[in-house]
């Protein structure tokens, strides 16, 4: 009984199809890469957006090319009918939700203060912004991020905690019966978003806290429900 137990669940995981959120600067990179690692690189379908050399051709061609009569829906139908194993990126959750099972979506969160300003070192160090911290914070564009991200989550998600990574990779092979190895890929100069958060004025930390309410909200509810699973 055992072993129909495990040949079925291991057929189950090779052929349900999986969604992966890249919220930027939460350990996806890392993650992205132990699913090419596990399942090859031709499995692994990523949007990463129109300007980015890692988003896959046949996203190019639902999502960017122009075709009006193309888009998310036609894009997942196309890739499940090739019987690929997941969709990844830096794309908003309720892009593609629609057409997923909710325990078959996979996102990470990181300490919102953290996240913000390792976003923001990031940021300055590829020119993309040159103003101060002080200026950074207060872009609307920048307040919220992952919960604007992740908006619509559901409670049969996971939501893995990037300061508690290699254990959030254990729960995922764990639900979803994988072999996924954890390494850190694409990381910065070794704390530097903590390290800079801990630098931070009264005056700075403020107006975060003030202006990321529903980052926090999120990341403190991630956090009790991952501390559960721990238990």
């Amino acid at each position: 009984m055992a072993g129909d137990y495990n040949e079925y669940y291991s057929l189950w995981a090779n052929i349900v199809m999986w969604l992966v959120v890249h919220t930027p600067k939460t350990a996806g990179t890392s993650l992205r890469w132990a699913l090419e690692k596990y399942f090859g690189k031709s499995n692994i379908i990523r949007d990463y957006g129109p300007h980015s050399k890692v988003t896959g051709d046949v996203v190019r061609e639902h999502l960017y090319s122009g075709d009006e009569s193309k888009g998310p829906e036609t894009l997942v139908t196309e890739i499940s009918g090739e019987n690929r194993k997941i969709l990844i990126g830096h794309f908003p959750l309720q892009r593609y939700s629609g057409f997923f099972e909710t325990q078959n979506i996979i996102a990470f969160v990181r300490d919102p203060l953290v996240r913000m300003c390792s976003e923001y070192l990031h940021r300055v160090k590829n020119k993309s912004f040159t103003g101060s911290f002080l200026d950074f914070l207060q872009r609307p564009a920048y307040q919220n991020f992952q919960s604007r991200f992740l908006d619509g989550v559901s409670e049969d998600t996971f939501i893995g905690i990037t300061e508690k990574y290699p254990e959030s990779l254990q729960h995922i092979n764990r639900i979803a019966h994988w072999a996924l190895s954890a390494r850190k890929k694409n990381v910065g100069r070794r704390g530097g978003g903590q390290k800079f958060a801990e630098n931070l004025s009264v005056h700075e930390l403020d107006l975060f806290y003030k202006m990321n309410a529903d980052d926090v909200e999120l990341y403190q509810f991630a956090t009790r429900r991952f501390a559960a699973l721990e238990n």
